[in-house]
């Protein structure tokens, strides 16, 4: 027996031993992550059974699923996956894996070519006229988890059998359950379009701010909006920003008063429309309130951003250790969280939120709209590293330096370092400087 000792690019808190005997064929693994210990059975043929840490799920040639476990984010799962296509020894070897670079594949071949998978496989766009209930069985007597609604954006997490044919178990927001597939795009189609369903809204910085009738600063007053509020964005302009005050009526804000935010838009729990219901009508009850009962005040109120820095280096350097923090994390479409997870152009937007930047909410958007293009080989860290083709980017990645990124990279491997060249690089984006 033989002990072979290598890298391999993960969370950086996972550790492993793998034994395996002849080509390809595990027979048992334990894995420590963050304190826990969970458990992964293989058999000969490839075969992955996991218990106690997460949803027993199982697997074949050498691939396991394992939803809500230690091993979720990536780490083992993803070495399983690699044996099948490279992992060979003469004799039994016993490997151990730890966190940093790279895997037993054949020469030339990285890790992420092994364990490459579409990013936008489980994305899932409601196609509906209004909306459809979500369901907490996969049949129309079951009750209601949510309601979700056309544009609305899922993360489609198994499909069943039910009621008149196939259903989708889905996740989107805080609404987990099931619902029709006819009723969504999804996979490819929805991959295609993906980016004409973003949602813009402009954010209010001023303390409290007018919504007027036309864009002129003498136009009448037709109500208010504070402080973090926010209301859809219609049109946009140099000095006025067309919005959707109430349901029926729209207005007009002063721009330099305002930031764009981008966001998907997600299922809604029952308790989550009650509350939307009631802010709608706060804001139309401010239509009755005079300026002399509440009056603007533009003074603007920001958060300072993540840290004080001397120079570009020590803050592209600040934005990569903040990154770091959320490695393991879920990935999820159109997610709106580092914490409870977000997708690949979410994580590159909200990181970069946290240093007082906008950035685009979708790839091709911040291709097309941030930052200033450089070459690869003037990268450094903190920049976004588009990947793609034909000039259509598809996804995005933090650029760490020493030929490394951070990304939320897809559903099954959540947030994790790979090498910067694993794919098709299109572009460069500065957007520090």
């Amino acid at each position: 027996m033989k002990e072979k000792r290598i890298n391999y690019i993960s969370t950086g808190i996972i550790t492993a031993v793998l034994c395996i005997a002849g080509i390809g064929q595990a027979y048992s693994l334990r894995a420590e992550a963050a304190g826990e210990t969970g458990q992964v059975y293989q058999g000969e043929t490839g075969q992955v059974y996991q218990g106690e840490t997460g949803q027993a799920q199982q697997g074949e040639n050498g691939k396991g699923v394992a939803q809500g476990s230690v091993l979720m984010s990536g780490g083992i799962q993803t070495y399983l996956d690699g044996i099948g296509t490279g992992a060979a020894a003469e004799d039994r070897v016993i490997v151990t894996v730890t966190a940093a670079a790279s895997l037993i594949t054949p020469p030339g071949q990285g890790l992420e070519e092994t364990v490459s998978e579409n990013e936008y496989a489980d994305l899932a766009i409601a196609n509906v006229t209004n909306y459809v209930n979500v369901r907490v069985e996969a049949n129309t007597d079951s009750a209601i988890a949510g309601k979700i609604y056309d544009g609305a954006v899922a993360q489609i997490l198994e499909t069943v059998e039910g009621e008149d044919g196939q259903w989708f178990r889905i996740v989107s927001g805080n609404v987990e359950g099931y619902i029709k597939s006819e009723f969504f795009l999804y996979g490819d189609a929805a991959a295609e379009v993906i980016d004409q369903y973003v949602t813009r809204y402009a954010v209010v910085l001023a303390d409290r701010l007018n919504v007027r009738e036309n864009p002129d600063i003498g136009a009448d007053r037709i109500g208010y909006i504070d402080n973090g509020e926010r209301v859809k964005l219609l049109e946009t302009g140099s000095e006025w920003l067309k919005v959707q005050y109430t349901e029926n009526k729209s207005g007009y804000v002063a721009a330099e008063y305002v930031t764009v935010a981008e966001e998907f838009v997600y299922a809604r729990t029952l308790e989550e429309e009650a509350a939307e219901l009631a802010a709608r009508r706060a804001l139309e009850a401010r239509q009755h309130v005079s300026e002399s009962q509440a009056a603007e005040n533009t003074a603007i109120t920001t958060a300072s951003p993540s840290g004080e820095y001397s120079d570009s280096g020590e803050l592209r350097s600040g934005i990569i250790e903040y990154a770091k923090q959320f490695l393991g994390n879920r990935y999820v479409h159109g997610g709106q969280s580092l914490e409870s997870g977000t997708d690949c152009s979410g994580f590159t937007s909200l990181i970069y939120a946290q240093f007082g930047y906008s950035v685009s909410r979708t790839p091709s958007g911040q291709l097309a709209n941030d930052g200033r293009s450089i070459a690869y080989s003037e990268a450094r860290p903190g920049d976004i590293i588009c990947y793609g083709s034909g000039g259509k980017c598809t996804h995005v990645a933090l650029y760490m330096g020493d030929g490394q990124i951070i990304h939320s990279a897809n559903s099954r491997k959540g947030v994790v370092i790979y090498q910067a060249d694993y794919d098709t690089i299109i572009d460069v984006k500065s957007i520090i400087d």
